[in-house]
């Protein structure tokens, strides 16, 4: 394991491909008994967990991924579909404007039979 007093991108980086569980373990600053128990349960999903015999080895694209990755807006999800989404669902006529909103569906939609009919 190598000594880091600040684990920096660069630093992570500097590492190489892959990386221990200790030095992973000092980078997000848990034990690394912790993360040998998560990975035995099959509960450790932060990074993949590459075994080489016996052997663990954590990608640090990983773990650069998990701490430096560009923060995501959250989509709201509206709970009743605007009728413009009409064209997500399996039986929608292609071509022809939508009677509540006026938008028109791609012209290569088509009418697919229900199953079982």
């Amino acid at each position: 394991m190598r000594v880091v007093t600040a684990w920096t991108r660069e630093a992570i980086e500097a590492l190489g491909p892959t990386t221990d569980v200790p030095t992973t373990a000092a980078i997000v600053e848990v034990n690394s008994d912790t993360i040998y128990a998560a990975i035995r349960r099959g509960e450790w999903e932060l990074t993949r967990v590459l075994r080489i015999g016996r052997k663990i080895k954590i990608p640090t694209r990983d773990l650069i991924a998990l701490l430096y990755a560009p923060e995501s807006v959250p989509q709201a999800t509206p709970s009743v579909p605007s009728p413009c989404q009409q064209g997500e669902y399996s039986q929608v006529t292609g071509g022809a404007p939508h009677a509540s909103c006026g938008c028109t569906p791609d012209v290569s939609a088509v009418i697919r039979p229900l199953r079982g009919s």
